[in-house]
């Protein structure tokens, strides 16, 4: 579901300079990532498997050999699916080395629309275009804009760019996300390390704020209360499981395979 990329990249912050206080591009050592895919199971207020999510990060593609190239689909199953049916695929396009965002594009469906994004990032920041066509009158909404700031991220690069730092305990992140229509202000407090399903983790405190596109103004994101994830403690650093108090309960993505691509 799209809350749960929202969520995978999210902290709080308070407005006053948030613009110089997320980390640049270049920041964070680069470690390379091997081409891996990570299938999680969604939950949601209790219910197994009410959604499955895959990311196939690296993915090679002879199209594009000079591109980090990722791609993510999903959807919502079971009790969920005939709540909210909700198909989706995302596909982050960033330079190799450096997994600078380039181009992120995203195709969403559920019951009441459908929804085509594209986004692109090059200095000083970001053009987002996306089509909305809604299902039961086919009317088409257009949204076209461009949100400048010194470093923005896609969901993927934004997870890589965190993955970067050294992450000690106690230390605080911020980045800026502009994942779909809109920017937001990220953030990450290092809890601590810890076993979590069998796995030696680093746990992250993680909330979000959406930032307005004309002032620049920080405002509350009510959609997420509260959310916690447990991130690999070595090299790779891949996200293990994510528990979120968001606006429509509890949702968690957990681990429950990875393969190399």
């Amino acid at each position: 579901m799209k809350i749960v990329f929202l969520v995978l990249l999210s902290m709080i912050s308070v407005y006053g300079g948030w613009a110089e206080s997320i980390l640049p591009y270049s920041s964070g050592k680069h470690t390379p990532f091997p081409p891996t895919k990570l299938d999680y199971i969604l939950s949601w207020n209790g219910a197994i498997n009410s959604g499955k999510l895959t990311l196939e990060l690296g993915k090679h593609d002879r199209r594009y050999p000079d591109v980090f190239l990722t791609h993510s689909y999903g959807r919502s199953t079971g009790a969920a699916y005939a709540l909210f049916p909700y198909t989706f695929t995302f596909t982050s396009f960033a330079q190799l080395h450096t997994h600078r965002p380039l181009i992120f594009v995203a195709n969403e469906k559920d019951r009441k629309e459908t929804i085509d994004t594209k986004n692109s990032y090059k200095p000083p920041g970001i053009h987002h275009y996306s089509k909305t066509v809604e299902t039961k009158d086919q009317q088409v909404h257009i949204k076209d804009h461009n949100f400048a700031a010194r470093a923005v991220h896609d969901p993927i690069t934004a997870m890589l760019a965190i993955r970067k730092q050294p992450l000690h305990n106690g230390d605080t992140e911020q980045l800026c996300c502009h994942p779909f229509a809109s920017p937001y202000l990220i953030s990450i407090k290092v809890l601590g390390r810890e076993k979590h399903l069998d796995r030696d983790c680093i746990k992250l405190d993680i909330q979000i704020r959406k930032i307005d596109k004309k002032t620049a103004k920080l405002k509350d994101y009510k959609k997420l209360k509260k959310a916690t994830m447990w991130i690999s403690d070595d090299s790779q650093r891949i996200p293990i499981e994510l528990r979120s108090k968001v606006f429509i309960g509890d949702v968690r993505a957990t681990l429950v395979k990875q393969t190399p691509l």
